[in-house]
């Protein structure tokens, strides 16, 4: 059998993980910024307020009694300007006001309206509906006197739209930006461009690199120059590093990195602009190198700029940073050999309480990633998440990544996985997870080796209960079957709609080798038939053959023998793809390539040469015992089947000795079959060991001939179907050949016909030994 994990391939199995989402500062800023900008807005929105609000002036004796002409403004500002101040009561002793209201004519008619229709006195509730419909534009609550929070005349205040170096730094960079806009503005603030400000320009940036936004990439005639000033931009970035705080060093890593990781797919997917004037090509002269590996020193720099204040760090910007450093594949090292991931785990995993759902899910995945299990941090987020009365706050999402993290790392935590399949099982339906998520998660339990019957009958289910499986791509469909094989959750209904979907599937050129072989390699471990599916993989393996490596021939080989399905033209298509192989073959892929070709009797002398033999003399220490049996059935195959040489004799002892190492057992239909052939008169010799190695389970003399009789229970066949497996197989042909006599076979699904009449079973005895 195979063990063969799918995320084995280093870059294959990379379209398989699943980016986490990181926080975002670009749609949350600093409160007091926010707090000053709505300050400042012209919305003619309305606020309320209620009389029981604990700001609210007794309005029986406020300046509302006096003529309007006597009333009092505040501080004096001329009753001409664009707002004009008219306090619902006295002001307070710092000369603070509650509400400011425009004064303009409409709102200044209907504001005298609800006035004059209010009665004062006691009816506080007509008053309320004054104040409900008083145009109040937002504030905040009280100022001191002369604040900068002051709301200045009309004619003060700039148009910033034709203005782009005089915005208010909150606005300064919005979403409708392109990209040459974004550099424009940059560029033009760029004497005053806060790190605040340089980290929001990288942000936008990296959301314009990406998705529908993409387009808007290309330059403008005069590129040129927009290139100068975004090298200009750059620079200005690396020289204010220093400056930069916690929150700005987080998102201007972040945004970096998921633009070099934007330019590493265009440069994979061979779109760059030939002409060079693309700002895909900008960008990469600045951080990519030009094998469009990332720019190690750029993101040392920030690494470096992180290091003395990541204890200032929040929860949010170690996860965004260490999510960062994994998206590009980089893990930067300091001259004392220490590195700033280890670094953040450390921080981390003191403060785990401080992390939310997003940010446990997107650090574990990260340092799975970049395969940096840091036991302290890895135990501190599971505790953590176990600890917890419910995952509700974790979304399917961050749920996957977390339990791929931990079976990535190879960190076991009974509890985590206990309390995230508890979670799972309960969910009523699982149609708000994705096809990545469910493939992530059962991948991870299987992969953890954490059996838990309800979470896979419940994912089962979900993907059973689907009209079709086309949004599932290939990748999630094998690492699916894979999972549910390794877990030995064999589901007829899962493995029947998967096959018959990939079966119907007209996209065969999408599934990858690394797909093929996880997929057969599951039926066969799970031990269900599909021979259409076999044979369409088949066919689609041999146009590929070339792009195999040697553990996925292996697999694919022995998954074929396994279920008996001998497709000639497969093992015979193979033979040359895995003789050029056999150096990057390890022991488990020597003993199953070669066990295959001999359960299929397919001669391939070009592929067990003496180049094959010598490989296997050289990892002999290494065989583990079913290897050396499998080494054993060979080596009996080549030599007196085929008639080629063997292994040296050494080796064919250390495999004949596991061979016959296997303490025999003895089932109920074996001793059944072996007390019918006694009342018939016959004396059968129970587990006889024969010169070949194999161990019989009755010897029986009939009319002076040996006949070796093989009791095949429900183990020797392909689930519950009568196709024997290929052990059977081999047992059946090499017995004779080998030790010279003849091997007859009592199936258990014809003895169970004959029920309890041992009548019966003696005469079907006397009839299958010719008696």
């Amino acid at each position: 059998s195979s063990d063969y994990a799918p995320h084995s391939r280093g870059h294959r199995s990379r379209s398989f993980d699943l980016h986490p989402f990181p926080y975002n500062y670009s749609s949350s800023s600093n409160n007091s910024s926010q707090r000053d900008s709505s300050y400042h807005d012209n919305s003619s929105r309305k606020r309320s307020r209620s009389p029981s609000r604990p700001n609210q002036r007794n309005l029986q004796n406020n300046e509302y009694d006096r003529p309007r002409s006597q009333r009092s403004f505040g501080d004096g500002r001329p009753k001409d300007t664009r707002y004009e101040r008219r306090p619902l009561g006295p002001t307070n002793g710092n000369g603070a006001e509650m509400h400011r209201a425009p004064a303009n004519e409409f709102h200044r008619n209907k504001n005298a309206e609800n006035y004059a229709n209010a009665s004062y006195g006691s009816d506080m509730n007509n008053m309320n509906n004054y104040h409900s419909n008083y145009y109040q534009p937002p504030s905040r609550y009280d100022h001191p006197k002369n604040s900068s929070h002051e709301r200045r005349p009309l004619s003060s205040r700039q148009d910033f739209s034709s203005n782009p170096t005089q915005r208010n730094s909150t606005h300064l960079f919005n979403n409708t930006h392109t990209i040459h806009d974004l550099i424009q503005i940059a560029f033009a603030n760029l004497a005053t461009l806060k790190p605040s400000l340089t980290a929001a320009f990288w942000n936008k940036v990296s959301k314009q690199m990406s998705g529908r936004n993409a387009s808007n990439s290309r330059l403008p005639r005069h590129h040129d120059e927009l290139g100068d000033h975004l090298n200009q931009i750059f620079e200005h970035t690396q020289n204010t590093l220093s400056l930069f705080g916690p929150k700005d060093l987080s998102q201007a890593i972040y945004s970096i990195a998921k633009i070099t990781d934007t330019l590493r797919k265009y440069g994979d997917g061979g779109r760059r602009s030939a002409r060079g004037d693309d700002i895909i090509d900008v960008l990469s002269s600045l951080l990519m190198n030009s094998d469009m590996t990332p720019n190690k020193e750029l993101f040392l720099s920030f690494a470096c700029a992180s290091r003395d204040k990541l204890d200032r760090f929040d929860a949010r910007g170690l996860s965004n940073v260490a999510y960062a450093y994994a998206l590009i594949g980089y893990v930067p090292e300091f001259d004392d050999e220490s590195n700033l991931v280890d670094q953040i785990a450390t921080q981390a995993a003191h403060r785990s309480a401080e992390f939310n759902a997003q940010g446990i899910s997107n650090m574990m995945w990260a340092y799975a990633t970049v395969d940096k299990p840091h036991a302290l941090l890895f135990q501190a987020m599971a505790d953590q998440i176990a600890a917890y009365e419910h995952l509700g706050e974790f979304k399917s999402q961050e749920i996957s990544n977390t339990v791929w993290a931990y079976a990535k790392a190879g960190i076991s935590h009974p509890k985590l996985f206990e309390k995230v399949a508890n979670h799972v099982a309960r969910i009523d339906v699982l149609y708000g997870f994705k096809p990545q998520e469910l493939s992530n998660i059962v991948w991870a339990f299987a992969t953890a080796g954490v059996r838990h019957q309800k979470l896979f009958e419940k994912v089962a289910n979900c993907i059973v209960g689907q009209d079709n499986l086309d949004r599932f791509i290939p990748q999630e469909l094998s690492n699916i079957m894979w999972a549910y094989a390794k877990a030995g959750s064999n589901d007829p209904e899962l493995f029947e709609k998967v096959a018959n979907h990939i079966v119907a599937s007209d996209k065969m050129d999408q599934f990858n080798t690394q797909q093929f072989s996880n997929i057969v390699w599951a039926y066969a471990t799970a031990q269900f038939p599909h021979p259409k599916l076999f044979k369409k993989v088949a066919d689609a393996a041999i146009r590929s053959k070339g792009k195999f490596i040697s553990q996925e021939v292996a697999n694919l080989l022995w998954a074929y023998a396994t279920m008996g399905d001998i497709n000639m033209q497969l093992f015979l298509s193979f033979a040359s793809t895995a003789a050029k192989l056999i150096d990057s073959c390890n022991n488990q892929h020597l003993a199953n390539i070669a066990w295959a070709y001999a359960v299929a009797d397919v001669d391939a002398p070009s592929l067990f040469n003496i180049h094959f033999i010598n490989k296997c003399v050289e990892k002999k220490n290494a065989f583990k015992h079913e290897e050396l049996t499998q080494l054993h059935q060979w080596h009996l195959w080549q030599t007196v089947e085929k008639a080629h040489p063997g292994l040296p004799l050494d080796l064919q002892e250390a495999c004949y000795n596991e061979f016959i190492s296997e303490e025999p057992t003895v089932s109920k239909l074996q001793e059944d079959v072996v007390a019918q052939l006694s009342h018939i008169g016959l004396d059968p010799k129970e587990e006889v060991l024969m010169g070949s190695g194999y161990r019989i389970d009755a010897l029986v003399e009939v009319n002076g001939k040996t006949i070796c009789i093989e009791v095949d229970g429900p183990s020797h066949f392909i689930g519950r179907s009568k196709s024997p497996l290929a052990r059977t197989i081999l047992k059946r042909r090499q017995v004779p050949l080998i030790d010279g006599i003849e091997l007859v076979s009592v199936p258990y699904c014809e003895w169970d016909k004959l029920g309890k009449d041992a009548v019966k079973k003696q005469e079907y005895l006397r009839r299958l030994l010719g008696l």
